[in-house]
């Protein structure tokens, strides 16, 4: 508990301390890095109530300091309409009501508000605060320190079996009992997130930042640290052991090769050089990742049993949907999932058993359930609509001015395939690193218009001064 209050004034501190430096705006930076690299299990736990998780902190830290020292700011050089508004009122607006005919009203209702505040809130704060394209590149470097620094505690947690998560008190959560240690696939690096798959889905985002960040910056100490936050990144994402975000990676450095240019296929060339070194030098990644695509779909593997469950929640929440008109439409609530004592036959040991749903490998099917076909659909929507807006605003865009909108897109397509097999949409780290994503990619085009020098390059700095200081910015 004493770690928990000092980590919280630590970072609501140094916040207020940016803050009267360098302005609100100045501050975003820092925040970004403090919601990505907090376990959830720095939390104070006050029961009946709300879990005031660091991140919380953080967050009503800058609702606070935006209404005293931003607001103005934002009034006079942000006027624009919140991207996305509709769409996301359309969302809150149907969460409430499945909330209302919730199996469990109180859960949803909780859920519901804690949604709103943990990842709509940031995403309001951050479209209609950030107004240039230095503050944009502050951002995503705060995003790649953040999951630096969770890389470095992964590396130690690979290689000397020492977890961050240590210091902090046990907390029970969803991926409670298959965290950490896995007896199909042995010790799976998760730093300081729930579980090393939800570290992975961050890590598959993050290196397309980090390889965006080499190409507008011409300092060698900065490329020297995004070069080693890159290969830190790869190595923690091949120890989490997880199928979806390796994938994910790969989807998104397929993008980036395609519609990439100059430095940006480049780096990425060079990158596949050097997997292909490590394959040929060291056969046992090779025969690791080889080992685990074939058990993935034999079924009778513990690996292609958890392949097939997650084809098999489809079809229990298309059963489930399918007893009532109100539920397909409405569902049975936001955080109803684990409350409805589910259970499906499935292939144990070669024998067929009916056993108890106890996860949701699958974001998709925990919003089809929670608030029905046409909550999914909205969120569909929502998320869709983004990725679109960013795309256009590629091609719309000038050179090389727009190739961030590909690495915009890349992480949007990254997080929605992770949906399908990841439970990750509406809590997590990799969430709030989400929801600024989005609020970056709508609001970025306009941040380019009003900065008539070329794009930003941060000096090489600590990163204290980094967020306390004004930012010089140089490009060729």
């Amino acid at each position: 508990m004493t770690l928990i209050l000092l980590l919280d004034i630590l970072a609501v501190g140094s916040l207020c301390v940016v803050v009267l430096k360098r302005g609100f705006e100045g501050a975003l930076p820092l925040a970004a890095f403090l919601l990505i690299l907090f376990p959830n299990e720095s939390q104070i736990q006050l029961p009946g109530l709300f879990d005031f998780t660091t991140q919380r902190i953080v967050v009503a830290a800058l609702i606070v300091l935006y209404f005293s020292h931003g607001r103005r700011q934002r009034e006079s050089e942000h006027k624009n309409p919140l991207p996305l508004r509709y769409l996301i009122l359309l969302v809150i607006g149907w969460m409430l009501l499945s909330s209302v005919n919730s199996v469990v009203p109180s859960v949803s209702i909780k859920a519901t508000l804690s949604q709103v505040f943990d990842f709509f809130v940031p995403y309001y704060i951050y479209a209609k605060t950030v107004s240039k394209t230095e503050t944009v590149h502050e951002i995503l470097f705060a995003f790649v320190s953040g999951t630096f620094l969770c890389s470095i505690f992964g590396f130690f947690e690979a290689y000397q079996g020492w977890s961050v998560l240590s210091l902090f008190p046990a907390l029970a959560s969803r991926f409670s009992g298959i965290a950490g240690i896995a007896a199909d696939r042995g010790v799976r690096v998760q730093s300081t997130f729930g579980h090393a798959i939800l570290f992975g889905a961050a890590l598959a985002m993050a290196i397309p930042l980090a390889l965006y960040l080499l190409t507008v910056t011409e300092n060698k100490w900065r490329k020297l640290f995004l070069w080693a936050a890159i290969l830190l990144m790869f190595v923690n994402i091949y120890k989490t052991g997880s199928r979806g975000p390796w994938m994910a990676l790969v989807l998104s450095l397929a993008i980036l090769l395609v519609m990439g240019r100059g430095l940006m296929r480049k780096y990425l060339i060079l990158i596949v050089t050097l997997a292909v070194i490590v394959l040929v030098a060291r056969p046992g990644v090779w025969n690791t990742i080889a080992d685990l695509y074939g058990e993935t779909i034999n079924p009778t593997t513990v690996q292609g049993q958890s392949y097939e469950w997650r084809y098999l929640l489809y079809d229990i929440s298309k059963k489930e949907l399918s007893k009532s008109v109100g539920r397909s439409l409405w569902g049975y609530g936001p955080e109803s999932f684990y409350f409805l004592g589910l259970t499906a036959p499935f292939m144990v040991d070669g024998e067929m058993h009916m056993v108890k749903v106890e996860s949701c490998d699958s974001a998709v099917v925990e919003l089809m359930m929670d608030t029905g076909y046409v909550g999914f659909f909205l969120v569909a929507a929502l998320l869709l609509k983004a990725g679109l807006v960013t795309l256009r605003n590629f091609f719309r865009m000038s050179k090389p001015e727009n190739s961030l909108c590909v690495v915009f897109f890349a992480n949007l397509a990254a997080f929605c395939f992770l949906m399908t097999s990841v439970e990750l949409f509406n809590w997590g780290q990799q969430a709030y690193l989400l929801w600024i994503i989005i609020a970056l990619s709508m609001i970025y085009p306009a941040c380019s218009k009003r900065v008539s020098s070329p794009l930003a390059v941060i000096e090489p700095q600590s990163l204290a001064r980094r967020w306390a200081e004004p930012v010089v910015a140089t490009r060729k």
